[in-house]
């Protein structure tokens, strides 16, 4: 079911929790003070359109199914109002038809409002993933490490950010073209995403470079994972003649500094120093100050 992009809601963090229940008690409580606006009002004024705030409300929040639900309820809240206030029809089915056609048009609205949020989610999806790889791109990674740094920062938990440089894939465009490139590119995020936890993330920082993001590990349990990653690589690229190898920097932090910006710099420092000390290999230390490899 599609989630509501509360970064466009401007929903509290501490009330998202709460919004799917507050979303339909919300549309129920405004069907039925509709419902007896209507009945008071009489047949002669039409609330028809007012009765698409709740289904909205109830197909943002809660997702389509309860978008029909509500469309229904609305309905036959229409319907009720409609017999509660005397009106006259010729025949007795024309009220019932009525409420057939108004629910067909609740439940068009629900299903157009669905299908415009799974495209736009799509689209914000799309928009924060590199259309070479499928990898995040740097962009949805800032976002979400400056939201980790914050929850870490609270719970106290370690975080671990590594920097992931490709050795001599110039070469490999050079000497291969830049199909094989991209394609090398495409190897390295399936290899890399097939060894890392759900709740990690990968994104591309551009060209060779990859950065990864450990939440709740610590130097142990990322430099197992990290050791991990570059065998899978390393098997994984034997018998494709490309002299490509991985150079990784990486720190995992029991004290977060002020910004992502200087974690990044940190492991960005230690990548280059294992390309300067020969390339292929894992630096990795705990910050503050304290060498583990």
């Amino acid at each position: 079911m599609l989630e509501p992009n509360y970064g466009i809601l401007k929903i509290p963090a501490r009330v998202r929790r709460f919004s799917k229940p507050l979303g339909f008690v919300a549309s129920v409580l405004a069907v039925g003070f509709l419902g007896v606006t209507d009945c008071i009002s009489g047949s002669e004024l039409s609330f028809s359109i007012f009765y698409l705030i709740p289904i909205s409300f109830a197909t943002l929040f809660n997702g389509r199914t309860m978008g029909f639900l509500v469309s229904v309820l609305s309905a036959a809240t229409w319907l009720a109002a409609d017999l509660a206030s005397g009106g006259h029809y010729s025949h007795v089915v024309i009220p019932y038809w009525n409420t057939a056609v108004r629910l067909g048009y609740f439940s068009l609205h629900t299903v157009l409002l669905s299908v415009l949020l799974g495209m736009i989610e799509q689209m914000r999806v799309l928009a924060l993933r590199d259309p070479l790889t499928g990898a995040s791109n740097w962009r949805f990674f800032e976002e979400t490490g400056r939201r980790e740094i914050e929850r870490m920062r609270r719970s106290k938990k370690p975080m671990t950010l590594s920097y992931i440089d490709l050795d001599n894939f110039k070469l490999v465009n050079d000497s291969f073209g830049h199909g094989a490139g991209d394609d090398l590119l495409k190897m390295v995020v399936d290899t890399i995403q097939s060894n890392i936890r759900p709740t990690d993330l990968l994104a591309r920082a551009g060209g060779d470079e990859f950065a990864l993001l450990f939440p709740d590990t610590d130097v142990q349990g990322s430099r197992m994972i990290l050791t991990r990653l570059r065998e899978a690589f390393n098997t994984t690229i034997t018998g494709k003649d490309y002299p490509v190898t991985m150079s990784i920097g990486s720190v995992t932090f029991t004290v977060l500094p002020s910004s992502l910006e200087a974690m990044l710099a940190k492991a960005d420092g230690l990548m280059y120093a294992v390309k300067k000390e020969g390339k292929n290999n894992i630096k990795h230390e705990q910050w503050p100050p304290h060498v583990v490899a």
